[in-house]
């Protein structure tokens, strides 16, 4: 388990843009990060309701389970893996729900989940005020959200 994601700054800028364009400033939206194997480098993100197209209708994320086989198939075929996820929320609150934190996009110990305030509409150079939380496993999180932790997320 790595103690550090990288993330191309452009890569960021354009994530966020899609993000805020999806959820239209009214619903969050989300997507999976992806880096190649043994890396920890971030490569791509898919969005969620391109793996599954009625994942944002209600306002709140959920991710159906046809959405995660597409994902597995997507990985594959290009060779990555899934590294973190990311969602948006409405304010500048960005500790996780209960669902968030009871229910991981990915269940593996070390997976990354971010939580980006206002539906990304602003702040879209940095990581300020975005919250960062890594899944220890059985439903137990580190909030690295502070620059304190022995977690760093950064972008390059």
């Amino acid at each position: 388990m790595s103690n550090i994601l990288n993330m191309p700054r452009g890569l960021w800028r354009k994530l966020i843009f899609d993000l805020r364009t999806r959820g239209a400033g009214r619903r969050e939206s989300g997507a999976f990060l992806l880096a190649p194997p043994n890396a920890d480098r971030i490569t791509a993100y898919v969005c969620y309701d391109d793996l599954d197209p009625s994942a944002l209708d209600t306002g709140i994320i959920v991710f159906h389970g046809s959405g995660y086989a597409q994902l597995w198939q997507l990985c594959e075929a290009r060779q990555l893996r899934v590294v973190a996820d990311v969602h948006t929320h409405p304010g500048n609150w960005t500790e996780q729900s209960y669902a968030d934190a009871t229910h991981p996009m990915v269940g593996m110990p070390g997976h990354v989940a971010l939580i980006v305030p206002y539906f990304a509409r602003r702040n879209a150079l940095t990581l300020r005020g975005v919250g960062i939380y890594r899944y220890r496993g059985n439903h137990q999180w580190q909030d690295c959200s502070s620059e304190h932790t022995a977690f760093n997320l950064s972008l390059l």
